[in-house]
C-alpha cells in the first residue's frame, strides 16, 4: 500500500455515489407516485368526513335492536343527528379552512 493512500477515500466516493443514487430514485418515486398518493389522501379526508355519520348510524341501527329502554332527552333537547350533522360541518369547515378565510377574509390573505 504507497504512502498517503488511506482506506476511507473509496468509502467517501461509495458514500457520495449511493447519496446520489437514492436522491434520484427518490425524485423519480416521487414525480411517479405524487398523483396516486394525492388521490390517497382525497379518499381518506372524505373517510374522516363521514365517518362520524357511520358511526351514529351504526349505533342507530344497534339501539334500535337492543332491549334496553331509550334514553330520556334532557332539557338541551340535542339529537345525536344534529351531533353528527355539527361534527360533519366542523370537519368540513376544517378541510377547507383557507378556502372559507379567502371568501370571507379577502383583505387578510
Amino acid at each position: 500500500m504507497p504512502r498517503g493512500y488511506s482506506q476511507s477515500q473509496p468509502q467517501v466516493h461509495l458514500c457520495f455515489f449511493l447519496v446520489v443514487l437514492s436522491m434520484f430514485v427518490g425524485i423519480t418515486w416521487y414525480i411517479n407516485y405524487e398523483s396516486i398518493f394525492q388521490r390517497i389522501f382525497d379518499q381518506i379526508k372524505l373517510f374522516l368526513i363521514v365517518s362520524p355519520l357511520l358511526l351514529l348510524l351504526a349505533v342507530h341501527l344497534l339501539s334500535a335492536f337492543s332491549f334496553l329502554p331509550p334514553p330520556e332527552q334532557d332539557s338541551f333537547g340535542g339529537t345525536p343527528w344534529g351531533v353528527g350533522l355539527l361534527l360533519v360541518l366542523l370537519f368540513f369547515m376544517i378541510s377547507y379552512h383557507s378556502l372559507f378565510q379567502n371568501l370571507l377574509f379577502p383583505l387578510l390573505s
